[in-house]
């Protein structure tokens, strides 16, 4: 049985197949204290705790002309569709049987410009996983310098391995003032839904596809099809 995936999808396998990261979530209590968005000095990461990343094998494709312009208007926010094989090498994929809504995929060797706005004191953390540059950090028209006005250091928490900045004494915003931080990372998409099995037949070894929505920092709440007037918590 362990040949069935290997069978069916082997050409896109061989051609379209990528390692990423995938990062387990699960739900932080603080959202059903703040009417569905996570709280902004709370210990999660937008509303989520996260497990040690897990390697594995997915095919990336774009997103089904369902989710794009039509005559409703329906636009996705950007995003991608993973295809995830049950086995690898012979091994059951993690992913396959626990990926679920709020999961994260990290595509490594893909980099991405974002930005994120932090409150002094109150959360000095950048929510992405991997980040490989701090590009600056301003107040209001205020550019800071670094090892001048701050630092960086990588810090483990039930968050995840999370990039933090930290101040010089006396330099910086005033705690309980917001900053900006733009930075480059890995290329990061969040887990939206999960499509099932790529096949309609009753094989359990078929590859499971999953819908993910670029991952975004400043409004995560958001709802991912852009003309939808409403809010979308994070649950």
């Amino acid at each position: 049985m362990l040949n069935v995936i290997d069978k069916n999808i082997k050409k896109s396998r061989v051609r379209f197949e990528q390692t990423v990261l995938y990062y387990p979530s699960r739900l932080c209590s603080c959202i059903g204290e703040n009417n569905g968005i996570p709280l902004p000095n709370h210990t999660c990461n937008q509303g989520f705790y996260y497990d040690a990343p897990e390697t594995i094998k997915v095919i990336r494709t774009q997103i089904s002309h369902k989710y794009l312009n039509t005559p409703q208007g329906r636009i996705l926010n950007g995003g991608a569709t993973f295809t995830i094989p049950k086995y690898n090498n012979g091994a059951e994929q993690l992913a396959w049987k626990t990926i679920a809504h709020g999961d994260i995929i990290v595509v490594s060797n893909k980099s991405k410009r974002d930005t994120d706005v932090l409150i002094r004191g109150t959360r000095d953390k950048l929510y992405a996983f991997d980040v490989k540059e701090i590009l600056s950090i301003y107040r209001n028209t205020t550019q800071y310098v670094v090892t001048t006005d701050f630092t960086t250091s990588i810090k483990s928490s039930v968050a995840g391995q999370l990039t933090s900045i930290n101040w010089v004494s006396g330099k910086g915003p005033a705690d309980g003032e917001s900053y900006t931080v733009e930075f480059i990372a890995a290329q990061q998409f969040r887990v939206w839904d999960d499509q099932g099995q790529s096949r309609g037949t009753d094989s359990d070894e078929l590859p499971k596809k999953v819908l993910c929505t670029i991952r975004r920092f400043v409004s995560p709440e958001a709802n991912i099809l852009e003309d939808a007037n409403i809010d979308q918590g994070v649950y």
